[in-house]
C-alpha cells in the first residue's frame, strides 16, 4: 500500500465524523508522524452517515471496535489499498497507530527527548494482519523520564504517573498507590483518645511508626468511610490503596495474633481487613478496585482467607537478589522464598500485581547489574498470571539514574510483550541513543554484569560490594574514553558523559578519604551532576548535603541527610 511518494499524498486517513476524542487524537498523531517521515501531510477525512456503504480506496481507516478490549487493536490491510486500524476504548486505536509507526515504518521513541523518525521519499506498507493486546493490564516503568505522557503512549504504557489526558486515551489512575495506613488513620488525630486503633507490640500500643489494630471494628469503619469519601471525590481514579505503612510493628493483640497464627502469615489480618472495606466499596462502586501489599512481613500468602475479586494484591521483591533471575535464585539455603510466595498468591487471587525494583536506592548512580534478569523475571510474572507490574527505578525529580532511560525502554517492550527480547531492546536503545558510541557502552554493561554474575546483588549495596573492583573502574574509563571519540554530535556526547557519571561516582566512592585528588574530583563531579539536572544521588536525599557527606566518605545507609518533602 502506497502512502506517499516524493512529498505527495497517495492515500487519506478516514475517521467517522462522530469519532471519539481518542480516535481523533490517533488520526492526528498518524498524520503528524507520516509528515515527519515523508514530508507529506496526509489529509484526514471525516466520513458521514451517508458514506456508510462507501468503499474508501487508498485509505487508512481508524475506528472503535467494542468487541476489542480497552487496549487491544487490529491492523488489517485489504483490497483497494485499505488499512483498517480498529481498537477498543480508550487506548486501542491509539496503540494501533503507534504500533504501525514503530513496527512497520521504523519509528522509535527511546526517551522523552530522544527518538528516531526515519526519513523516506516513498512510504509504503506490506500486507498486514495482526491483533495485539498487552501481556499485563497495568504497566509502569516507574522512573522520572518514563512518566512523560507522550513517551508512555508511544511505548504503550498506561502508567499511573504518566497523567495522560483522557482525550489521548488516559491511563490507569490510582489514588495513592503505595503505603497509606497513616493517611487513613494517623496518630496525631487519633492516638491520644483511641490508642486501641493502633498496633500492640510487646504488650503496649505503639504511637510512633505504628500499623493498625486490624481487628478493631472502629478501625474498619473509619477506613471504609474514608475510602468511600475518596472515591466520591476522585471518580476518575480506578484503584484506591489500603496498604500497610512502610515499616514493621504489626499488631500482636490477641485477636490479630489469633488470625495471623491460623493463617500462617501477617497477611491474614491484612486481607481480612481489606476484604471488609472492599465489600462495602463493591456495593456502591462495583467498578473500583482496592489495592494492598504483600510486602516484607505480609509477603507470604495466607492459608485460607482469600482476597475479594475487587482487591489487588501487590507482591514486592524488595528483599530479593537482582543479579540472578527470581526463578533460579535459591539464596536462602537453597530455598526460593519469593517463588514460593508468587505461586501461593497466584493460586488464590486473579488480581495479583508485582512491585519490582530496578535500581540501587542507596546509590542511584552505582552500576546496577540487573539487565540480564529483566526478561526472565517478566516472563515469570506473566506465566503465573500476574495482571500488573510496576518496575521502580530512580523516580527522583531530576532523574538521571544509572541507565534509567535504557531500563525504561527495555521494560516497556517487555511489559507489552514479554517475548520482545531484552537483548533486542538493549541493542536498539544503545544504537539509537548513543549512536557511534553504542559498542563500547555495550561492552561496559557486559563487564558490569559479568563481574556481578557470581554474587547476589541487592538494591542497597554499597560501592564496596564484591562485584565492584579497581580493575572494573579502570576498564570503564577506557571504554568511555573510546565512546567519547566515537560520537557524531554534541547531543550524543552529552548523553555519553551522563552515562559515564556512574564510573566516576564508583571511583570517587572507593578512593581513600586521604587522597588529595579526591576533593577536586568530587567538586568536578558535582558540577557535572548539577549540569545534568540530577537532584538526588541517594533516594529522597537532598543533593547538596549529599555532596558534602560524599566528601567525608560517609557511605553507609544510616546517613542523616535532609530529605525532600515534596514526594507526598
Amino acid at each position: 500500500m502506497l502512502i506517499s511518494e516524493n512529498g505527495r499524498s497517495k492515500c487519506q486517513i478516514v475517521i467517522a465524523n462522530k469519532a471519539g476524542r481518542q480516535v481523533r487524537y490517533a488520526a492526528s498523531q498518524l498524520q503528524q508522524f507520516l509528515f515527519e517521515i515523508g514530508s507529506c501531510r496526509i489529509p484526514v477525512i471525516e466520513a458521514t452517515a451517508e458514506d456508510e456503504n462507501r468503499v474508501w480506496e487508498n485509505s487508512i481507516i481508524l475506528f472503535e471496535d467494542q468487541n476489542l478490549g480497552p487496549e487491544e487493536f487490529c491492523l488489517q490491510t485489504k483490497d483497494n489499498n485499505q488499512l483498517f486500524i480498529s481498537g477498543g476504548l480508550p487506548r486501542g486505536v491509539v496503540y494501533g497507530v503507534f504500533t504501525l509507526l514503530e513496527d512497520y515504518l521504523g519509528c522509535k521513541w527511546f526517551s522523552s527527548r530522544v527518538s528516531r523518525i526515519p526519513k523516506r521519499e516513498i512510504i509504503e506498507l506490506p500486507a498486514i494482519s495482526e491483533r495485539q493486546k498487552p501481556a499485563f493490564e497495568y504497566r509502569e516503568p516507574y522512573m522520572r523520564d518514563a512518566f512523560d505522557p507522550a513517551w508512555c503512549l508511544r511505548n504503550r504504557m498506561n502508567s499511573n504517573k504518566s497523567f495522560i489526558p483522557s482525550d489521548y486515551g488516559g491511563h490507569m489512575r490510582w489514588y495513592n498507590f503505595h503505603h497509606s495506613f497513616y493517611q487513613l488513620i494517623n496518630e496525631k488525630d487519633y492516638f491520644d483518645e483511641h490508642p486501641e486503633y493502633f498496633s500492640m507490640v510487646n504488650g503496649k500500643r505503639v504511637r510512633e511508626r505504628s500499623q493498625f489494630c486490624l481487628t478493631n471494628p472502629d478501625v474498619v469503619r473509619i477506613c471504609t468511610e474514608k475510602v468511600l469519601e475518596r472515591i466520591r471525590e476522585n471518580p476518575e481514579c480506578t484503584v484506591f490503596s489500603v496498604g500497610q505503612n512502610d515499616w514493621g510493628n504489626y499488631c500482636q493483640c490477641d485477636n490479630c495474633k489469633a488470625i495471623d497464627e491460623a493463617e500462617g502469615s501477617q497477611s491474614g489480618t491484612v486481607i481480612n481487613f481489606v476484604n471488609q472495606i472492599a465489600e462495602e466499596v463493591e456495593k456502591r462502586y462495583p467498578d473500583k478496585l482496592i489495592h494492598t501489599f504483600a510486602y516484607r512481613y505480609t509477603r507470604k500468602a495466607p492459608r485460607s482467607v482469600r482476597p475479594r475479586r475487587n482487591v489487588i494484591v501487590r507482591l514486592c521483591t524488595i528483599e530479593c537478589c537482582f543479579s540472578h533471575p527470581l526463578e533460579e535464585c535459591g539464596e536462602h539455603n537453597g530455598d526460593n522464598l519469593f517463588l514460593r510466595d508468587l505461586k501461593e498468591w497466584s493460586a488464590i487471587t486473579d488480581r495479583l500485581y508485582i512491585w519490582d525494583y530496578v535500581t540501587n536506592f542507596s546509590h542511584y548512580l552505582l552500576p546496577f547489574p540487573n539487565l540480564n534478569v529483566l526478561e526472565a523475571n517478566i516472563k515469570l510474572f506473566h506465566r503465573y498470571g500476574v495482571k500488573g507490574v510496576l518496575e521502580q527505578g530512580n523516580f527522583s525529580f531530576g532523574g538521571g539514574g544509572e541507565m534509567n532511560e535504557l531500563r525504561a525502554y527495555v521494560l516497556a517492550k517487555l511489559l507489552w510483550n514479554p517475548d520482545y527480547g531484552a537483548r533486542r531492546a538493549i541493542d536498539e536503545f544503545l544504537d539509537g541513543y548513543f549512536g557511534g558510541a553504542a559498542q563500547p557502552i555495550g561492552e561496559w554493561l557486559k563487564l558490569v554484569h559479568d563481574a556481578a554474575a557470581p554474587y547476589h546483588a541487592r538494591i542497597y549495596d554499597g560501592p564496596d560490594a564484591p562485584y565492584y573492583s579497581d580493575e572494573l573502574i579502570r576498564k570503564g574509563f577506557e571504554l568511555f574514553d573510546r565512546a567519547i571519540n566515537l560520537v557524531s554530535n554534541e547531543e550524543e556526547r552529552a548523553r555519553v558523559e551522563i552515562a559515564r557519571l556512574p564510573v566516576r561516582y564508583l571511583a570517587i566512592c572507593r578512593m581513600s578519604p586521604d587522597d588529595p585528588a579526591r576533593s577536586v574530583l568530587i567538586d568536578k563531579f558535582a558540577d557535572d551532576v548539577r549540569a545534568a539536572g540530577i537532584t538526588e544521588l541517594w533516594e529522597r536525599k537532598r543533593l547538596e548535603p549529599t555532596i558534602e557527606y560524599l566528601k567525608n566518605n560517609w557511605l553507609d545507609r544510616k546517613r542523616e541527610i535532609p530529605r525532600w518533602s515534596y514526594y507526598m
